[in-house]
């Protein structure tokens, strides 16, 4: 009897840890999901469709993962790059947002192209509706995951830099990595002339993303992606690297 008692006992003690294991997954995983409903916040009409912007953001996390991981930063992303995510469905209203998270005069007029910023740890974002009506030339396959993406991947560039925002280059070198790291304009047929190349390069004001994505996608092809984030706070950045087009 007590060798048949030994083994029940056994049994007994495994399958209450195996429960109180399940609990505790169960409620750290309520945890986690009290957590990410916190951290969204959906304008409007948007609120019902939390769980596909959670679905997007989770997407875009795993994307600069897995571009860090591809070179070596996966370190970087150990720290979470924000705190909480708005989504609004009124520009007026992203604008205000975000001009008063970036400590800005809130009657500056923002672009309808501006649709994304990650500030003060707050990633926010217009709606994929409205990114897809004033943006259309950027809509692909994922194009809204990669747009959260797109914004996150500038905080992981400064990361690299140690917090030297000042470092992170030209306007179309650092919006090149964005652009790169998100993987955007994947299907692109752009095709750029030395010459046009040249004057994108010099033009401290915007100018068109797709031709940011074609100058980037040159450059890394041919050097390193780690020696041109250590130069391209170097003064003669641009004049380095249009002596090696071809």
């Amino acid at each position: 009897m007590r060798r048949i008692l030994i083994p029940l006992i056994i049994v007994m003690i495994v399958s209450c840890n195996f429960q109180s294991q399940d609990k505790e997954n169960e409620k750290r995983s309520d945890q986690n999901d009290q957590a990410k409903a916190k951290q969204l916040i959906l304008s409007g009409s948007m609120e019902k469709r939390k769980s596909e912007f959670q679905t997007y953001l989770d997407g875009a996390v795993r994307n600069i993962r897995s571009f860090a991981e591809k070179n070596s930063w996966q370190d970087l992303t150990k720290e979470s790059f924000f705190d909480s995510v708005m989504i609004f469905d009124n520009k007026r209203e992203f604008n205000n947002a975000l001009l008063i998270l970036a400590e800005a005069d809130t009657s500056i007029e923002l672009p309808d192209t501006y649709c994304a910023a990650l500030e003060k740890r707050t990633l926010v974002a217009v709606s994929p509706e409205f990114y897809a009506q004033v943006y259309p030339e950027g809509i692909e396959e994922d194009s809204y995951e990669k747009l959260l993406t797109h914004e996150i991947a500038h905080r992981l560039h400064i990361r690299i830099l140690n917090g030297n925002e000042e470092a992170m280059g030209p306007v179309w070198f650092y919006e090149g990595f964005a652009l790169y790291a998100a993987d955007q304009f994947k299907k692109s047929r752009v095709i750029l002339g030395k010459n046009e190349m040249i004057e994108l390069m010099k033009d401290p004001e915007r100018g068109s993303y797709e031709k940011y994505h074609y100058i980037f996608r040159y450059f890394v092809n041919r050097i390193a992606l780690a020696e041109l984030i250590v130069k391209a706070k170097d003064d003669n950045f641009n004049d380095w690297l249009i002596s090696q087009i071809d």
